[in-house]
């Protein structure tokens, strides 16, 4: 199951990049630094308890006229627990694509909207006396959001993405956890963009 999930990862990736390529007007790839806040599920008790997170990630801007964008990125975040003598770890892993529309009908320039789609990977892992346990469910995942880039290099972003997972994390004896229980794994991501 896990080969196929990467198979499936590896051919979204590959049809996001490939089909925009014939009618691009602008091209630019980058990267993202990110600090993240658990919404949802995850500010529970039993996971994150509100615990802010990191993360990193790379894309690809390819612009079009009117202001209007496709940016298929990857982006990885990392959140960490510990408390009463068991660690919680939550890792998200995304690959998708938003589009971008700028405000200045120019693309990569100034203030710009954001609505995106694609797929997450979260390993949720528990450990602690005497007990661990992780599972890595897949999902889709949906984005929204809004930036601002303050010249063709640096920009900002703050971006929502929503998904739910079931990790199957029932045999974590201390906690008493039964079945597989549905985890709302939202995000808000405040970002640092950087393009070349």
């Amino acid at each position: 199951m896990k080969n196929l999930a990467r198979l499936g990862f590896g051919l979204v990736g590959l049809s996001l990049v490939a089909w925009p390529l014939a009618a691009q007007e602008v091209v630019t790839f980058g990267g993202q630094a990110t600090v993240s806040l658990p919404t949802g599920s995850l500010t529970g008790k039993d996971w994150l308890d509100g615990k802010v997170g990191g993360g990193v990630g790379l894309h690809a801007l390819l612009g079009f006229g009117g202001g209007h964008a496709i940016v298929p990125r990857f982006d990885y975040t990392y959140f960490k627990k510990s408390e009463d003598g068991v660690d919680r770890k939550v890792q998200m892993y995304q690959l998708g694509a938003d589009y971008n529309y700028f405000f200045s009908k120019e693309v990569n320039k100034g203030a710009y909207l954001l609505g995106g789609l694609g797929l997450g990977m979260t390993k949720f892992e528990l450990s602690g006396r005497g007990y661990d346990s992780d599972n890595t469910p897949a999902t889709a995942y949906a984005a929204a959001g809004a930036g601002w880039m303050f010249n063709p290099h640096v920009g900002a972003e703050l971006r929502y993405t929503y998904s739910r997972y079931k990790p199957d994390v029932a045999d974590f004896k201390p906690f008493g956890f039964t079945g597989k229980p549905n985890v709302d794994a939202g995000t808000l991501n405040a970002s640092v963009i950087f393009r070349l």
